[in-house]
């Protein structure tokens, strides 16, 4: 039986796809590998925009700012970005290849489960996210001068959870920077709505205080299993959001600390001068919260907690990195002469005739590259001898020409590729992962307890009616410490589930 038939290219540039990991109305990411002399080979994640909006200069551009603003920041805690670059049709950016999952996976796993992340894997993810965060907002370019970054979309499924127990943060598409190529339209709203500040619907002007807003939504979602501000409707959650009232974490989940709770209630305070005013405060704050606490706080417990928890998604991976490493060679692009290489954006090298091309309504487009496979001397059929190696060579160059006036007579008509309808969203920006996980229920946030909280000191004004919740049923099961010999008790919670949240076109996800 014949293996099924692959509607993706084998290879882009010096990349070769083994398979594809993501799809999303945008674009589509593929695990592949890079391979060089003397046995080299290096996983990659490969995302790449859809062939049919190679058109659309604003999704081209937006690529190249996502991968430009991540690659000016160095961080380890941020996935790198490698490569960018255009064969044919296809624009792609080379990233880092992270053996994980997204935090927002392995949360809405536990979830299923009845339990929830332990307080001290909350506040390592959270420490290790705003130390990222604080190297993204302190970046420089190479003339020293501030880029002013924020990411604007910080939330669970831009974090990855490394298997080697490093949270991950990547996907800078809605990133706002001093020098991107693409800005935001007026009123134009990037991001998910759940996870955005309350200031951000007001006009104010967007700086760190969102990023470090929206990992507080993230850390009080992973530590209740409960999206504190997600509901039925874009109006609804932005209503939520503008109260900014929800019970503390204490309330909801009895075994979390009083400190941990006030760390991520400041982080997600609805008045941005009473947050935190950088991450790296809030990694301090929460770095101190682990140390006092005597819990651990590195990536090798946190490895072995991912392994004890997720043994069969790691096995995927596992295997995908196996198929990765076992996979033929594929043979090099035949040419008939050396080409001279060109730089393209980011630094990566295309053939002269990959690199766009203007035409005559100002798309970029690439030109037709034709490529003849030629016997060199000494080689190919022993019958043909040098009188019969002449006249094949003879016959290239006349074909190589007719292609090359049939090439630039198609060019110099114009046209334009057929571009995409409504394409908002980019599931394939959720990075390298090749686990799939079964549908989460989606959780809402509960009706209002007895005891109300505010994500705000008390000198805000106590909530209204509707915008008040109820603390989810919670145990009291203290947390148990894990060490080398022992793995990790994990606390168990009940899920409030609530109706699917509708998307609406108010807000621009890339």
């Amino acid at each position: 039986m014949s293996p099924p038939q692959r509607d993706y290219p084998d290879r882009l540039g010096r990349y070769e796809i083994v398979e594809r990991l993501s799809a999303g109305g945008m674009g589509e990411v593929f695990v592949a590998r890079m391979v060089g002399p003397g046995g080299f080979l290096k996983p990659v994640a490969l995302k790449r925009i859809h062939p049919h909006l190679a058109s659309d200069s604003e999704f081209i551009d937006m690529l190249h700012d996502e991968a430009r603003l991540a690659a000016a920041v160095e961080h380890p805690n941020i996935v790198r970005t490698i490569d960018v670059g255009q064969d044919g049709d296809s624009h792609f950016v080379v990233l880092e290849f992270v053996s994980g999952d997204q935090v927002g996976k392995l949360q809405r796993e536990m979830a299923r489960r009845g339990q929830a992340l332990p307080a001290w894997i909350v506040a390592w993810v959270g420490a290790r996210i705003a130390a990222a965060l604080h190297a993204v907002h302190e970046a420089r370019g190479l003339d020293g001068q501030p880029l002013e970054i924020v990411h604007r979309d910080v939330s669970p499924g831009n974090i990855m959870f490394a298997d080697a127990g490093q949270p991950m943060l990547f996907d800078f598409g809605v990133a706002k920077a001093k020098q991107r190529i693409h800005h935001t339209s007026s009123g134009e709203l990037k991001g998910k709505l759940p996870y955005m500040a309350p200031e951000t619907f007001l006009g104010a002007a967007v700086d760190r205080s969102v990023d470090v807003f929206g990992l507080g939504v993230v850390l009080y979602e992973l530590a209740t299993n409960v999206s504190p501000f997600k509901r039925p409707s874009d109006v609804d959650i932005i209503t939520a959001l503008q109260a900014a009232t929800v019970p503390p974490l204490c309330a909801v989940r009895r075994d979390i600390e009083p400190g941990l709770s006030a760390i991520v209630m400041r982080a997600m305070a609805r008045d941005r001068a009473l947050r935190y005013p950088d991450g790296a405060s809030l990694e301090a704050d929460l770095a101190a919260y682990a140390r006092e606490a005597g819990m651990p706080h590195d990536p090798t417990t946190a490895g072995r907690w991912l392994a004890h928890h997720f043994p069969e998604r790691i096995e995927v991976r596992r295997a995908l990195l196996a198929r990765v490493a076992s996979a033929a060679p594929l043979p090099s692009s035949p040419t008939s002469a050396p080409r001279p290489m060109a730089s393209a954006p980011g630094g990566a090298y295309v053939e002269p005739s990959l690199m766009p091309t203007p035409t005559n309504n100002g798309v970029a487009r690439a030109s037709t590259d034709a490529r003849l496979a030629v016997s060199s001397p000494g080689t190919g059929h022993p019958a043909v001898g040098a009188r019969g190696r002449s006249l094949v060579a003879a016959g290239v160059v006349v074909a190589t020409l007719g292609l090359g006036v049939a090439a630039a007579f198609a060019i110099g008509r114009g046209g334009s590729s057929e571009a995409a309808d409504g394409a908002t969203s980019d599931a394939a920006a959720g990075g390298a992962t090749a686990a799939a996980s079964a549908p989460a229920p989606t959780t809402q946030a509960p009706t209002a307890p007895a005891a109300q909280g505010s994500a705000e000191p008390s000198a805000l004004p106590a909530p209204s009616a509707s915008a008040s919740h109820s603390a989810a049923p919670a145990v009291s099961a203290p947390v148990e410490v894990p060490t080398a010999a022992r793995p990790v008790a994990t606390p168990t919670v009940a899920v409030p589930v609530g109706p699917a949240p509708k998307k609406g076109p108010l807000v621009r996800e890339y």
